[in-house]
């Protein structure tokens, strides 16, 4: 996201817990800034936005790695609704000109048959994960923000991405950053959970151009799908990437890692999206998994 607003040439800052844990912005942390914040914190996101007075505002501190928000189910809630609450709270209080963009997740939905389809922003929020019930909670809170309030605020309903820099906790980064180790001389063996399993995947990049294009051109109180509106299964992504590298590779199911396929979220509809801003995909899912696989590459050098 700051890439691409540097981009713009927008100025941009933001908040992090630990200014010690930077290796993604670490190529462009003298073109940005910074402050060490604690969302959950009221007065710590009061003090920074009093300071910065910003135009716009990306909220998207989230834990949102699944497994860790089902073992710590509070401290998931203090920063996913929480942090949210503190962040609206403190842009009514200070009433900058200010628009708000609340990333959420297409984990909102809920449980989705295969059968159903592909997903409209209209469906019922019905979450089944703790993280997406955390992230409904909070979207609702963002919409009444606007129905209530005043406050210029958007929100999104992103779908899985994907891309160079994920953490390797996620599938995809995970079998990119294992193949990367074998090429670098270990063990041709990766370890798979549930590859049968049916995601809907779309590049951090294209991502990122979703949330700027809503924020140019969207109307306050709207919500948007984020997503490839194409139902890619999991075996697909290991194979390509396997594929990009050339090397002789076992795979190896670990039950560790192992979740039963759920019909969750399978895919979104982003036609009003497009409708609304224009925006297209511009990445194919290849170039998306050859470059996060050149980036595990030279992260092993």
């Amino acid at each position: 996201m700051a890439d691409l607003l540097l981009e713009r040439n927008e100025q941009v800052f933001g908040i992090v817990r630990s200014l010690a844990d930077n290796q993604n912005i670490k190529h462009i942390e003298k073109k940005i800034q910074t402050f060490s914040c604690d969302i959950r914190k009221r007065q710590e996101v009061k003090k920074v936005l009093n300071e910065v007075r910003p135009d716009r505002i990306y909220h998207l501190a989230s834990v949102s790695f699944i497994p860790d928000v089902e073992q710590a189910g509070s401290a998931a809630f203090e920063t996913n609704l929480l942090g949210t609450l503190n962040l609206l709270e403190s842009v009514k209080e200070l009433k900058p000109d200010c628009r708000f963009l609340y990333v959420g997740s297409s984990e909102e939905y809920g449980m989705v048959s295969q059968e159903e389809g592909f997903i409209k922003e209209d469906r019922a929020l019905k979450p089944f994960s703790l993280y997406g019930v955390s992230k409904a909670a909070a979207d609702l809170l963002a919409q009444s923000y606007f129905t209530r309030d005043g406050l210029d605020v958007i929100r999104v309903r992103p779908y899985n991405h994907i891309g160079p820099r994920q953490d390797s906790r996620f599938v995809c980064s995970s079998f990119a950053r294992q193949i990367a180790a074998i090429e670098n001389g270990c063990e041709p063996l990766i370890k798979t959970g549930n590859l049968e399993s049916y995601r809907d995947f779309t590049d951090v990049r294209d991502t990122v151009r979703a949330y700027h294009a809503v924020m140019d051109k969207a109307e306050a109180g709207e919500v948007f799908n984020v997503c490839s509106g194409k139902m890619t299964r999991v075996k697909v992504l290991l194979d390509t990437l396997l594929k990009i590298s050339g090397v002789a590779i076992k795979t190896e199911v670990d039950p560790s890692l192992f979740r039963e396929a759920k019909p969750v979220n399978v895919s979104g509809v982003n036609t009003l999206l497009q409708q609304r801003t224009g925006w297209r995909p511009q990445f194919s899912l290849d170039q998306t998994l050859g470059d996060l696989l050149n980036y595990w590459r030279a992260m092993m050098k």
